[in-house]
């Protein structure tokens, strides 16, 4: 009887044992995937950095601070598919534009220097992607119990779960085996498939030199902070994502720099996605033309056209005026050299107003010089119609209200000349 007994007792604590390496095989693959790798029919995964086990709490700065919300340093604008606030009257610092150029398609950043020509924060516009999730050829992901259950996360969820998720496993530092083994079922099945699911994604998003990711439960901004290859810098970008659309900006900042790091936080707790059409730069131009004429030839008039700009990349004429309008203005070289540099790239001529500065290619000059000389033959023409109908008047107030209609016709093709962004 002791003997039976005593074997019931050995099978029980084998099939225990059975059951709880059953109950905790998952759990140890599922760390071996994050820590070392796995290679399975149904799953194969290398190990990833550990950064990327768990998202992080979005950095804030406090709206109390008089610097952040003075309304006369900061303006918001609508700048290509984000609103942006920029210091434009601030007198200790310089935002240089920036155009780069990749694919005939233009991207637009700032650079901010100090009075010294020291950059202290820089942002740079990306290239828009779509955000779509991958299984690659993960069996496990295919099984159907775990594509249903992936399949119920909606996009939001998606989102902010590849930038917020916690995968590392609950904590049983301290606790007993049986409340251990009791913390880790609160991870049920479905969520450690998932959570690798998210992982594998994590690995083809992120690259290899993240030192942290964020994210901003309000904003649904997620930001992305890098090695850096110069250690007075930190290197970040920023995501944002609007029906299944990402948009995003690289920024950098000088490190311990007090501007610098002011327009950081300012900078990425409220940078918001708007979207952008052609029509977004009317009213910024109109609001252009509202500002007073010294304000308009200088930082805060190049902001608002760059910004106007902005929307309508192809406007060939945006940038002629752009040009024309800023080298009204006195030192403006630093804001006029990225558009004298992206002009003549893209069109063979920096598009200047000016003979002394105008540069541009052969074909570019054989092109204006047949215009010149085609307007002059029409002027020449128009001339001699003038004078010919003049002195053929049946009085002398029929003169007079000849010379008004032509003289508002004239001054009416002026006006056009400055509403010819609008109209394109």
């Amino acid at each position: 009887m002791l003997r039976k007994t005593l074997y019931l007792a050995i099978l029980v604590g084998l099939v225990s044992f059975a059951v709880i390496l059953v109950i905790i095989a998952p759990y140890h693959i599922y760390t071996l995937a994050l820590t070392e790798g796995v290679n399975t029919r149904f799953l194969v995964m290398k190990p990833i950095n550990k950064i990327l086990y768990d998202g992080n709490e979005f950095p804030k700065y406090s709206n109390k601070n008089s610097y952040f919300n003075d309304s006369y340093i900061y303006k918001t604008f609508h700048f290509s598919n984000f609103e942006i606030p920029f210091p434009v009257n601030n007198p200790a610092i310089v935002m240089i534009p920036t155009i780069k150029v990749e694919s005939s398609v233009p991207y637009l950043g700032i650079n901010i220097l100090n009075t010294k020509n020291t950059e202290l924060f820089s942002f740079s516009i990306e290239k828009n992607s779509k955000f779509e999730m991958s299984s690659g050829e993960q069996l496990i992901f295919s099984l159907p119990l775990f594509r249903n259950y992936i399949k119920k996360k909606n996009d939001k969820e998606l989102w902010k779960d590849l930038f917020s998720k916690k995968l590392s496993l609950p904590s049983n530092e301290g606790r007993s085996f049986l409340d251990s083994l009791l913390n880790l079922r609160t991870v049920s099945y479905n969520d450690l498939v998932y959570n690798m699911y998210i992982y594998y994604n994590r690995s083809l998003f992120f690259t290899d030199n993240i030192k942290n990711i964020f994210f901003d439960m309000n904003s649904e901004l997620g930001l992305v902070d890098f090695v850096s290859p110069n250690e007075k810098y930190r290197i970040e970008k920023l995501y944002l994502i609007s029906e299944g659309i990402i948009y995003s900006i690289n920024i950098k900042t000088k490190i311990n720099d007090i501007l610098g790091e002011f327009y950081r936080l300012k900078f990425i707790n409220e940078v918001k996605y708007k979207n952008s059409t052609p029509d977004s730069a009317i009213p910024i131009y109109a609001e252009y033309k509202n500002l007073p004429y010294l304000k308009r030839i200088d930082q805060q008039g190049m902001i608002s056209l760059f910004s106007a700009w902005s929307h309508d990349l192809d406007n060939r004429e945006f940038v002629r005026v752009i040009i024309l309008f800023l080298e009204r203005g006195h030192s403006n070289l630093k804001y006029l050299k990225p558009f004298y540099e992206y002009a003549y790239k893209q069109f063979g001529s920096n598009l200047s107003g000016s003979t002394e500065v105008l540069l541009e290619t052969a074909d570019e000059k054989l092109k204006r010089k047949v215009k010149e000389d085609l307007e002059t033959e029409v002027k020449t023409e128009a001339s001699k119609k003038l004078n010919s109908t003049e002195g053929n008047f049946n009085s002398p107030d029929e003169k007079i209200k000849f010379y008004l209609k032509k003289a508002k016709e004239n001054k009416n093709n002026s006006d056009d000349s400055e509403k010819i962004l609008i109209q394109d």
